[in-house]
């Protein structure tokens, strides 16, 4: 009867075993460094409008809430008039299987600071529409492109998960 109970639980063990190992392989990660140097390589940024231009610079790149989170300087020339301060935004990412280029996604201004006071944007719409609409430029620029790392090949999706990207075969 012992010997029926312990066979009866080893092979539980081992199914259990089994499965984690199966459902681990199937999972590679991305290390954050190369996702923060694949954004920084973009910068530094500048947009054109007709009134002057803005430039997006030395960016900081963390995973937060799971979204990418961008913290920009930007120095805006307006008018012979400069201006500075941050820009915060957070984004998705999106994974094109076809080509193999990861992209940013759904980018979203969420704060902005002007001479290091921060500018209420819920007050602002039209700020935060035209900036969004201005750095939603990025998502059509891959930030990443895996084409060439064996690993990677038959990726299905590339996700954001506990703020880790996370790539499921």
């Amino acid at each position: 009867m012992k010997l029926f109970k312990f066979l009866f639980f080893s092979v539980i063990v081992l199914v259990a075993g089994l499965g984690y190992y199966i459902y681990t392989q199937n999972q590679l990660k991305i290390p954050d460094s190369m996702v923060k140097s694949a954004v920084a390589s973009k910068f530094p940024i500048e947009k054109s409008y007709p009134l002057g231009k803005i430039k997006l610079f030395n960016p900081k790149v963390h995973f937060e809430n799971d979204k990418l989170i961008i913290e920009a300087e930007y120095l805006n020339d307006a008018l012979n008039d400069q201006i500075n301060g941050t820009m915060t935004f957070a984004t998705d990412i999106h994974y094109d299987p076809m080509k193999s280029n990861l992209y940013l996604d759904d980018f979203q201004i969420v704060r902005l600071t002007k001479e290091n006071k921060e500018i209420d944007l819920d007050k602002k719409p039209i700020i935060r529409t035209g900036l969004n609409y201005a750095f939603s430029q990025l998502e059509k620029k891959e930030i990443l492109n895996l084409s060439g790392v064996e690993k990677f090949q038959m990726i299905k999706d590339i996700k954001i998960e506990n703020n880790k990207l996370t790539v499921v075969k």
